[in-house]
């Protein structure tokens, strides 16, 4: 009883005293608790002392950064944790402060074996880190946690399964892979190409509408009869299926002025508009954006672009196995949140588009995304802008010919064999034109 009442402690582990104390050794499970799920002290207490809690991110990201500061000059962490960090943008302080001042020992992706004794969906991962900066990095991915695929898992063993890095990620970047030829292929990828966004001039990746209250503003016009010109078609992720658009007749209320988005209606001017949303006041007014702006207590969660509306625009849903990209090449939809856009001054959107179909182009966001069940991915904005392509002014006119002669196409093999050839050629042409630079200025 005396080493329990020394050794154990029942209190908040992020706000305890430790002193000087240091350990060799952390080993745990931290607990996941969502930034929402806490109380507004506990959420600004954590923030105040911990770098890494930010953006909303889930309680063991705060749990990593103080037991990695725990650690004794030789200390040893092992912990068995959700993966979500590796590539998520709320993990990026973690990851910057693992690869500063820490060494990555073994990263085992579990996320598609069920290592706990009843099944949840945490997406688990096994992480070993200690201090010594700048050593080899074991890792690796186990889909079983059955004897035989655990042994393989082990450095050293007979033919193991873990891939060795002289260099694991450092400065923040994501976690993309176990696999150290796939890794340095992908930092080639990068190396090689501009981001999407870097693409060509005036490219943008954005994400649609939220309106904080769809059952009011989505589909207004079957509740009550309100005035044609505030109601904007919506496109759903519903309505994109095998890169096309089968628009489903969905409208959303627009509460912004017709000529200046950056201004609220002017009620007065529609009576109609302004007795529905005087009928939903309560709930509107109820609403975080409503409160924060009282003012504008009929706005939608995000602001509505006719920027957006009017640009021919490729639309993402976000969700998905991977390919399902469609363009709205007239401007004619706006897009629900769960649906990401694309525009460009510079791209032919059709020959972008095939590009953004392609298996070079899923594969890099899988990379970067986090994987759910059944083997979707989340084509977000930040992995949208983590993609990498050849520059629209890198291609020839036969290139962009061939890219948009495929628009219409739905073998994929066909499209990532046209693909595949013009990066190829786009590697090519830009080794060259640095081999001739590197030529001049010896």
């Amino acid at each position: 009883m005396r080493l329990l009442d020394r050794w154990f402690h029942c209190e908040d582990f992020l706000l305890h005293d430790f002193g000087r104390t240091r350990f060799d050794v952390v080993i745990g499970n931290p607990p996941y608790i969502r930034f929402d799920n806490l109380t507004a002290g506990k959420q600004a207490a954590y923030k105040a002392l911990y770098y890494t809690f930010t953006e909303r991110c889930d309680i063991y990201v705060p749990f990593f950064e103080r037991s990695l500061s725990l650690l004794s000059r030789r200390g040893v962490l092992a912990f068995i944790c959700s993966n979500r960090f590796v590539r998520s943008s709320y993990g990026r302080r973690l990851r910057r402060f693992i690869s500063e001042s820490f060494h990555v020992a073994l990263y085992l992706n579990m996320e598609h074996a069920q290592p706990f004794e009843t099944e949840v969906s945490a997406y688990p991962a096994i992480y070993v880190i200690d201090r010594r900066v700048g050593g080899v990095t074991y890792a690796g991915e186990v889909a079983s946690i059955e004897n035989s695929a655990l042994d393989r898992c082990k450095t050293g063993a007979p033919g193991s399964s873990l891939c060795r890095f002289e260099h694991w990620y450092g400065k923040g970047e994501p976690w993309i892979t176990t696999d150290s030829s796939e890794c340095s292929r992908q930092r080639h990828i990068a190396e090689m190409f501009p981001t999407l966004e870097e693409s060509g001039a005036g490219t943008v990746v954005g994400i649609g509408v939220a309106s904080g209250a769809d059952e009011i503003y989505l589909d207004p016009q079957k509740k009550a009869e309100l005035e044609p010109s505030c109601l904007l078609p919506i496109v759903t992720t519903e309505d994109i299926h095998g890169g096309t658009i089968a628009w489903n007749s969905r409208y959303m209320l627009n509460p912004y002025d017709h000529s200046d988005d950056r201004r609220m209606l002017d009620l007065e001017r529609f009576p109609k508009v302004g007795a529905y949303l005087n009928s939903n006041a309560e709930k509107l007014k109820s609403r975080y954006c409503a409160r924060k702006h009282p003012c504008a207590w009929y706005r939608t969660l995000d602001r509505i672009k006719y920027s957006v509306l009017k640009s021919a625009k490729i639309l993402v849903p976000d969700i998905q196995r991977g390919g399902n990209v469609a363009l709205d090449e007239r401007g004619e939809y706006y897009p629900h949140h769960n649906v990401y856009w694309i525009t460009s001054k510079s791209w032919n959107m059709k020959a972008l588009c095939v590009i953004m179909r392609s298996a070079f182009v899923t594969e890099q966001v899988r990379r970067v995304s986090t994987q759910m069940r059944g083997g979707s991915i989340r084509y977000q904005a930040q992995n949208l802008r983590n993609v990498h392509i050849p520059a629209w002014s890198s291609l020839d006119t036969g290139e962009i010919d061939m890219l948009v002669g495929l628009y219409n196409e739905r073998d994929a093999a066909k499209i990532d064999k046209c693909v595949d050839s013009i990066v190829s050629k786009a590697c090519g042409r830009r080794t060259q034109r640095i081999s001739e630079q590197c030529f001049e200025f010896a």
